[in-house]
């Protein structure tokens, strides 16, 4: 029911807007599907809607994976996209950039991701233990899945 009551929520408040906003979504991913189709592996060449997904298939070859990419992103100020979904796509890329993303922005996020394309090239080593920005480095996530620490205490 909540997802339904947000959706109608985004329907309401664009009202007859909601179309070009769904035409700059579309438009937005299109765009950054070209500047990114010779930097990372495109699955299927066909147009994308209001979102692009690639594979990691051409950095695996340097042992990095979509979420080495994602987490050197965050190094970059950027949200990670999604790393999980599609599963008919190995070490998916989902990325989605909104209807509100101007030129600009999608421009910056473009010229973000081919300097991870070409570090993963010249130096792996930079992605595989990104983040380095954060005030948490890389965290095992194996162990945070198997062994999760559900309340606070203080490692004094």
């Amino acid at each position: 029911f909540g997802v339904l009551l947000r959706a109608l929520a985004y329907i309401l408040a664009y009202g007859p807007g909601i179309r070009q906003a769904t035409e700059d979504a579309v438009l937005n991913a299109n765009y950054v599907r070209k500047g990114l189709e010779e930097y990372f592996e495109l699955p299927y060449n066909l147009p994308c809607m209001h979102e692009v997904v690639f594979s990691d298939i051409r950095q695996r070859k340097h042992e990095i994976t979509t979420l080495d990419i994602a987490k050197r992103l965050i190094d970059y100020g950027f949200h990670p996209y999604t790393t999980a979904f599609p599963l008919i796509v190995p070490g998916a890329l989902m990325i989605e950039p909104t209807e509100s993303e101007s030129k600009v922005d999608c421009d910056h996020f473009i010229e973000v991701m081919r300097a991870i394309a070409r570090e993963a090239e010249t130096n792996p080593e930079l992605l595989r233990t990104a983040p380095h920005s954060t005030r948490v480095g890389r965290l095992d996530e194996v162990t945070a899945a198997r062994k999760p620490i559900l309340r606070w205490k203080s490692f004094r």
